[in-house]
């Protein structure tokens, strides 16, 4: 099983990076990064005892904590860079109810032992937040890709511009116009090179759909 786990770890560190920085079959990548992590799970499950998912805790269990945590992470910044949200109050209830289900497959006559093993107690709480976050950003691919709703188009004005440095990096906004209330400025995250090849007073395509789970989500059009 060590072969088997070494190869589920490259797959998944190739599938979350590739996710994140391929410009090609970017759709695919998506798909199976959301597929992945719960065949890991799913794995973990019926190989209980040959296979983990937390960190070896005994010399000869191998685990596949990489694999499946770097296939998450490439699901959830893609989704995050890609989808820009409005509303996010319909999001928790789904995704808490995929978040239980995930986690009832991987604990499921195994939840004390598990979860109360002081040696791994902390990284339990880390994959129990990650499954979490994960299922959310599941939630939002799905409403997003599947949407059928008509776009309703808006033109609106660039009020300013702002940039917020951050560690690790910085993060660029255009502050528009709130095309359902003029009174109220809206704070649009942006890549660097929308920010840098726009400029105040410009006005801006908007389309925003309802989303397939009345999550509405807006983007830009060019």
């Amino acid at each position: 099983m060590k072969k088997t786990a070494l190869l589920i770890n490259i797959i998944g560190c190739i599938l979350g990076f590739s996710t994140l920085v391929s410009q090609f079959f970017n759709e695919i990548l998506i798909y199976l990064s959301f597929v992945y992590p719960i065949f890991c799970i799913i794995l973990v499950r019926y190989y209980r005892g040959l296979i983990s998912i937390e960190p070896e805790i005994r010399p000869n269990l191998p685990t596949i904590s990489i694999g499946f945590m770097f296939s998450c992470f490439g699901l959830i910044i893609r989704t995050a860079i890609d989808y820009n949200i409005l509303d996010y109050k319909n999001i928790w209830i789904p995704s808490i109810v995929i978040a239980l289900l995930i986690l009832t497959i991987y604990y499921l006559n195994q939840f004390k032992r598990l979860i109360f093993n002081k040696k791994i107690f902390v990284y339990n709480v880390f994959i129990i937040i990650l499954i979490e976050v994960f299922s959310f950003y599941s939630v939002i691919f799905i409403n997003c890709k599947y949407d059928i709703s008509t776009p309703q188009i808006y033109e609106i004005p660039i009020l300013r511009k702002n940039e917020h440095r951050v560690k690790g990096g910085t993060n660029y906004y255009l502050i528009i116009e709130d095309w359902n209330n003029t009174f109220i400025e809206k704070e649009i995250k942006v890549d660097y090179k929308k920010y840098y090849s726009s400029f105040e007073g410009e006005r801006l395509k908007v389309a925003e759909r309802r989303g397939r789970f009345d999550i509405p989500w807006s983007y830009f059009i060019e």
